[in-house]
C-alpha cells in the first residue's frame, strides 16, 4: 500500500503522547485537536510531510512520513508543544512508499477500523502499551480509515453555505 517516491531518504516515525487539555464531554472534535490539525496541515504541506493523527482516551497517536530531516525537525517541534506531554517515539523506519501520500495530516476520530482493532485485542486505546505488531495493525487501520474532513470537503463543493465549524477549525473553509 502506498506511493513510490523519488530517491529521497524517506522515513516513517510514530509516537504517542498524553493530552494536557481536558476532554470535551459534549462530544465532537476537541478544539485543541482541531488547532493541532490546522497547524499540522499548513506546516506539513510546506515540508512535504504526511501522516495520520488519532486522538482517543486522552492519548495521541501520530505517524509522520517524509524526508528524514523534515520529519526529525517536526518531531522535535511536536515534542516541545505544551498541548501534550510524555511524548514517546514508538517506531522509526526507513520506507520506500508512503502509507499516507495524499494527507499532510489525516485525522481519524473514533473510527470503526480502530474500534475493531481494539476489540480484537481486548484493550482500550493506549498507544504506549501497544506491541510492535499492534502498532503495525494500527497504522494499517489508520490507512484504511476515513477522515471526516474529506467528506466535508466533497459535500461543501455542492452546498453554497457557510463553512462548518469542523472545516473552519481545520483551515478548510
Amino acid at each position: 500500500m502506498g506511493v513510490r517516491v523519488s530517491n529521497a531518504a524517506l522515513v516513517r516515525l510514530s509516537y504517542a503522547s498524553t493530552a494536557t487539555f481536558e476532554p470535551n464531554e459534549a462530544g465532537g472534535i476537541e478544539v485543541s485537536v482541531g488547532q493541532i490539525l490546522a497547524e499540522s496541515r499548513r506546516n506539513n504541506k510546506k515540508r512535504r510531510i504526511g501522516g495520520v493523527l488519532h486522538y482517543g482516551n486522552g492519548y495521541f497517536f501520530q505517524c509522520l512520513e517524509g524526508e528524514r530531516e523534515a520529519v526529525e525537525e517536526c518531531y522535535q517541534r511536536i515534542s516541545g508543544d505544551s498541548r501534550h506531554r510524555d511524548v514517546q517515539r514508538l517506531s522509526y523506519t526507513e520506507i520506500d512508499r508512503r502509507m499516507f501520500p495524499d494527507w499532510s495530516m489525516k485525522y481519524l476520530p473514533v473510527e470503526t477500523e480502530i474500534t475493531r482493532l481494539l476489540k480484537r485485542h481486548n484493550t482500550a486505546f493506549n498507544p504506549y502499551q501497544f506491541s510492535d505488531s499492534m502498532l503495525a495493525e494500527l497504522l494499517e487501520a489508520c490507512a484504511r480509515g476515513h477522515d471526516p474532513s474529506d467528506s466535508a470537503d466533497k459535500a461543501g463543493k455542492t452546498a453554497a453555505s457557510k463553512p462548518s465549524l469542523w472545516k473552519r477549525l481545520l483551515g478548510k473553509g
